[in-house]
C-alpha cells in the first residue's frame, strides 16, 4: 500500500514539474516583434536625455540540433536628444542605412535547455550591431528548475555571472506560464563592464565600502505558453537601470536605463 501511495505521490509531483524551458522545433521559423530603448540622463524629468530605440522583427529558426539563426528584418534606429518626456524620438535614417546591412546578417547561437551557449557572428558585424543580438539572446536566457517554483543562482547573462532570483507560477486554465526573474547587478562573480577615460584616477576603496559608486539590477517578466517538448515564449519584458554617482550625492546620480520588449507574432515553416 505504501508503494503505491509513493508512486502516486512521485507521479503527481512530476506532472506538477513539467519542462519550462524554451524551444524552437525545427522545420519552423518563430517571427517576434522587437523594441529596445536605451537612455542616458538625469532621473528627474524635465531635464535633458539622450538614446536611441531599435525596433524589428525577429526571426529565430533551427539549422542543426541545438544550434539556432537569429535574424532581424526590417530593422530601424530612431535616436533621442531632448527633455524628457515631452520630446519624441526622431528616426535616424542616415545611422539605419550606414547599418542595414550588419542588422540584416543572420548570426548562429548554441541553445539547450534555455541557457545560451557559443554565438557566431561574421567578422562584417560590429561589435555594436553584435550587441543587439546578445540584447535579445539574453531575454532567451532561462534556467529552469524542474523542481523548485522559487529559487536564487548565479546565472551567465550580458552583464556577466550574476546572482538571480526566478519566480514561477502556472495558471493550468489559462495554458500559461508566468515567470519573473531579477538580478542584482552588484552581487556578480565575474561582472562584464570596460573602463574608459579613468586613465588620471585612483581607485577609493575605503569609499567603495561605504556606498558603490555604480549600481545597477534588471527585472525581467515571461509570460508563456507550455507545449508538449518545452514552452513557447509568448511576451518577454526586460527593464535594466544603472546608476553612476561619482561623489556620492543622494539625489544627483546620473543612470542609464535599458528596455526590452519581444513579443510573439507567428510560427512559419521554414
Amino acid at each position: 500500500m505504501r508503494a503505491v501511495v509513493l508512486a502516486l505521490t512521485l507521479a503527481l509531483v512530476a506532472s506538477q514539474h513539467v519542462n519550462f524551458a524554451p524551444e524552437f522545433a525545427a522545420s519552423k521559423t518563430y517571427e517576434y516583434k522587437y523594441e529596445a530603448l536605451l537612455l542616458g540622463g538625469l532621473p528627474e524629468e524635465g531635464l535633458a536625455r539622450a538614446g536611441v530605440k531599435v525596433i524589428s522583427k525577429v526571426l529565430i529558426s533551427a539549422v542543426a540540433e541545438n544550434t539556432y539563426l537569429l535574424k532581424l528584418v526590417d530593422p530601424e534606429i530612431f535616436e533621442y536628444s531632448g527633455v524628457w518626456p515631452k520630446d519624441n524620438f526622431v528616426p535616424a535614417a542616415k545611422l539605419t542605412s550606414a547599418l542595414a546591412a550588419q542588422l540584416s546578417t543572420p548570426i548562429k547561437f548554441e541553445y539547450a535547455n534555455g541557457v545560451v551557449g557559443k554565438v557566431f557572428a561574421p567578422t562584417a558585424v560590429s561589435e555594436t550591431v553584435l550587441n543587439v543580438h546578445r540584447g535579445i539572446l539574453n531575454i532567451l536566457q532561462l534556467n529552469i528548475k524542474k523542481t523548485q517554483n522559487v529559487y536564487e543562482l548565479q546565472e551567465a547573462g550580458a552583464q556577466g555571472v550574476c546572482k538571480t532570483h526566478y519566480v514561477i507560477s502556472e495558471d493550468a486554465k489559462a495554458e500559461r506560464i508566468h515567470l519573473t526573474k531579477t538580478k542584482d547587478l552588484n552581487n556578480c562573480q565575474e561582472r562584464i563592464m570596460k573602463d574608459f577615460g579613468l586613465a588620471y584616477t585612483e581607485k577609493c576603496v575605503e569609499c567603495q565600502q561605504r556606498g558603490k559608486a555604480l549600481r545597477g539590477a534588471a527585472a525581467y517578466s515571461y509570460i508563456m505558453k507550455p507545449t508538449a517538448t518545452g514552452a513557447l515564449i509568448m511576451e518577454a519584458t526586460v527593464t535594466e537601470l544603472h546608476q553612476f554617482t561619482p561623489f556620492n550625492e543622494m539625489t544627483g546620480a546620473a543612470q542609464m536605463e535599458a528596455k526590452q520588449m519581444l513579443t510573439f507574432v507567428e510560427i512559419k515553416k521554414t
